[in-house]
Parts: C-alpha cells; structure tokens; sequence
C-alpha cells in the first residue's frame, strides 16, 4: 500500500506544484517508487501520457521529478477552458464532452469515482503518492462540490502539508483564516504549515511563527527561501498574457511568439528558453525577432481571424521575404496553410475561414481529437533527426507540400505517414533562405539535436559559433535538484513522510 501525501494551500501560485516535484525528486533519490498526483486540474496545457491520454503538463513536469513514466491517472480529470464558462472535461486521457460549472457539479460523484478508480491504481502500484490540491483548500462557497483537495486526500487516508505564499503578504492571516474556516475532519489532516518565498532573515519569524503554532496546534514545518533560479514550466495560461519576455537576453537569437488568445501549450517555447531571447508579440505588434513562432491555440480559426483583423498575416508574409525562419505548430501549423474548414463551427462562432497560405495544406474541423505519442525521421537541408512528440489536435490536415517528418510511430496526419510541412524560399540574389516550417508533434524543441539546428541557423547568419548539447535537459534535471537540495534544507519533513527513517 501506498502512503498519500498531499500539498494544500492557501491560494493558487502559492508554490505546491513546485512543492511537489521537489518531494517526488526527494523520494526517488531514496529509491522509492513515487507518483505525483492531481485529482482535477484545469489548463491549457497539457502532454500525453504512456497510454496515450491528455494529462496536465505539471503532473507530466512532476512524473519526470519523480523519475516515472506519467500516466493518465496522475492527473484523471482535466478541465480546458473554451470560454462562456465552458470546458472540455477530459476523463482518464480521453475526452468526455464540454461542460459548464453547473453541469460540471452536478455530475461530481461521477468524477469522483474516476478519481477513486486512479486512487486505487496508485494504491497498488507505487509507495508513495504525492497529491497537489487546487488554488485554496478552503474556498467556502466551493468546498460542498471541491474534488481537488481534502476530500480526495480523506479518501485514502493521508496527511496535509498547507503552503503560503509570504511574498503576497497576509501569511499569518491567511494560514489561521484557512485552517479556521477548514470543516473539522478536514482541519485535522493538517499535519504542517510550510511558508514559501521568504525574502529576508527567518529570525524575524520567530514570534509569528511560535504565536500561529499556538493559535492553530499545527506545527510550522520550514520557511523556504524565496528563489528566482527555478526553472518550471508554467500552465496557467494567465500567466503568460502578462508576460512580455523571457529566455536569455544575452543571446544574438531573438524569437518572437504571437501571444494567442486562447494559447495553448505555449511550455513547446521553453526549450529555447536558454539559448535564445523570446519576446512575446500581440496582433498587432511588428516582427522584431529572427525566427517567428506560431503556437498551440485552442481555437485556430478564432485566431486566423484576428491575425487577419490586426494585418498580422502581411506582416507574416513580409517577414518571409526578408529571410525569416516561421515555425507553426499545431494550431499554428494549420493557420499557416491555405484554408480552415470548419463547417459544422465546432472550433467556435468564426467557421471556414482562409489561413495565411503559406503552404498548399487544407485543414478541416469536426473529426475525433488525436492524442498520440509520436517518433519519426526529420529531414532538413540534407540532414536527418530522430525526433519525438506528441499529438493533441481536432482538426485533420492534408498536405501537398514536402514533408518535414517521415513518422515512424503516431498519426500521419495526410494518411501517408508524414508530418507537417517545410518550404524553404530563397529570397532575394545572394540573400538569406526563409525556412517556413509547420508540424503537429509538440515538444519538438525538446529535441536537441533540431532545436540546436534552427537556433544555429541565425547564430551562423550572425556569425557567431554554433551550440551543441542538451542544455534545456541539463537544466531540468538540475532544477528538479535544487527544488528537492532546498525543501530538504528548509522543512522537516520526518514528520509527514518520516524520511530520516528511509534508507532503501
């Protein structure tokens, strides 16, 4: 059997995602077998899991921490946001149909059996569970249909560790306010406080810590320091409409990602995060940048529709005859193409609409969603690369272009086992070649050996040397490190997982 740790806290980014990883690290350095675990989460981004179902991308980012295979039942329900207080409910990796709040309640014992049945798999599977609530575990007018927090931890029978976010200020407040307004069976699976994001000396603490241990009978674990080094990718897609850049300003290669409305898996940039500077463009920006990136979306016709609004695809078309390098994916694959057919407008309120026409592929709505785990053979400018990715779409596209991936494994999205598409133009006598490139497989940058090829185009335009290695890989596996090094050194944690006794 299994034991069930849960993280809580106080309010959503108070830091349990990060909080997971590093004690799903922590475990697996100790040898044992440990599964994170999210009974409902709801986002944009999502991976695919070994049998080939959507999960959410933190619990995929926490399955690596801990040094496991992810699974569909890391993550049972997922909810994707479409907009009118509507999502598409995802159930154990497929989906099972859109709802809105009030359907989506109603129908909680059902979830919750779902839930109960990936429980009961972990159970049997792993030795420990790490499970991450939602937002805050105490929202009063949600707790009656709450089936991301303690209910789902008092189902198996495990303890809590509630985590606050002292940056926000309010810490002490907002520690004894969740605990007090907890229903008693509830409050009694507290078993620690860990604060989070400390900036400072922690001996200033002292008073306010010996006085909520007083007020609360619950013990305060560890103050964890606040640090701006973690690398994690995010997944609340409001986080990235308030961000403008990231990556390393240092580096001669700037890339521009269009910032969607309804992005989705916008983490596929995250790879070129340390060798490139990414500035985040809205429609009607200019193109700064030596590479354009067109990203994930959940409503590709919506988004054809405003880049056609805002003039965004002249200055696409522009970009290209200057020698820029466009890279579509998924939905900004299809966006890339001649046309969008959505007939029966189960993308949205937009219908069939013409994309940029960059490339002869017509991509037509309505079919069953593919999930696939991908492999195949990209070839580019007489050089090849095993690749992998994974497929997440709703629409089927068929290409007349030459293809940029001979796949191997996964879904020929033309029916002739290719992927995507690639052009290359030359532009101009003795000038540079624009690389027009569109592909379904996610993740494509988590493959070094192209990423490295793409960002050492523009790096040999600029003369400057080539990169080599896996430096995004490195650096993961680093930060999952750092992430379990700290807990480790702030919190005590023989009290909830009684570590100090582990030596397996």
């Amino acid at each position: 059997m299994a034991k069930f740790l849960m993280v809580v806290g106080t309010s959503s980014n108070c830091g349990k995602t990060v909080m997971v990883a590093g004690l799903c690290r922590i475990l697996a350095n100790r040898g044992y077998k440990v599964a994170p675990f999210k009974s409902q989460n709801m986002s944009l981004n999502s991976r695919v899991s070994k049998e080939e179902g959507e999960i959410a991308v933190a619990q995929y980012i926490q399955s690596l921490a801990a040094k496991t295979e992810p699974s569909i039942h890391f993550n049972p329900v997922l909810l994707k946001p479409k907009g009118n207080f509507v999502s598409q409910v995802i159930v154990h990796g497929k989906p099972y149909r859109d709802m809105d709040y009030n359907e989506y309640r109603r129908n909680k014992d059902l979830f919750l059996g779902k839930i109960r049945e990936s429980l009961e798999y972990l159970d049997r599977n792993y030795d420990y569970v790490v499970m991450e609530g939602a937002g805050s575990c105490c929202e009063i007018n949600l707790l009656e249909d709450d089936i991301a927090n303690l209910r789902v931890l008092e189902m198996v029978g495990g303890d809590a560790i509630l985590v606050a976010d002292i940056d926000r200020g309010g810490v002490f407040a907002s520690l004894y306010g969740t605990v007090s307004l907890l229903p008693e069976k509830w409050r009694e699976l507290i078993k620690g406080f860990v604060i989070n994001k400390f900036r400072g000396n922690p001996e200033v603490l002292k008073k306010g810590l010996e006085k909520i241990e007083e007020l609360t009978g619950i013990p305060v674990l560890g103050v964890i320091p606040y640090r701006e080094d973690f690398v994690f990718p995010e997944e609340d897609s409001q986080v990235i409409q308030n961000m403008k850049v990231l990556g390393n300003p240092k580096s001669p290669v700037e890339i521009n990602v269009i910032r969607f409305s309804k992005i989705a898996n916008f983490t596929d940039i995250n790879p070129l995060s340390n060798d490139t500077f990414i500035r985040l463009i809205d429609f009607q920006d200019d193109i700064t940048g030596d590479i354009l990136i067109l990203p994930g979306t959940r409503c590709s016709t919506l988004e054809m529709k405003l880049i056609k609004k805002h003039g965004m695809d002249r200055k696409i078309r522009e970009f290209v005859e200057r020698g820029g390098i466009v890279i579509g994916i998924c939905g900004g694959y299809q966006i890339l193409g001649k046309i969008l057919i959505d007939s029966n407008f189960s993308e949205g309120d937009v219908g069939t609409i013409e994309g940029i026409g960059l490339f002869n592929i017509e991509t037509i709505f309505g079919n069953e969603k593919v999930i696939k785990n991908s492999y195949g053979i990209l070839e580019i400018d007489g050089e090849s690369f095993e690749v992998s990715g994974y497929e997440l779409h709703e629409g089927i596209t068929v290409s007349q272009e030459k293809p940029l991936i001979k796949v191997v494994k996964g879904f020929g999205n033309d029916g002739k086992g290719f992927d995507g598409a690639i052009k290359i133009v030359k532009v101009g006598k003795g000038r540079n070649k624009s690389y027009i490139i569109g592909t379904y497989f996610h993740g494509i940058f988590e493959n070094y050996k192209f990423r490295n090829f793409i960002v050492n185009l523009v790096r040999k335009r600029k003369g400057f040397e080539p990169i080599t290695g896996d430096n995004y890989k490195d650096t993961l596996e680093n930060n999952f490190e750092k992430i379990a090094k700290v807990i480790e050194e702030n919190v005590d944690l023989s009290r909830v997982l009684s570590i100090d006794k582990i030596n397996k």
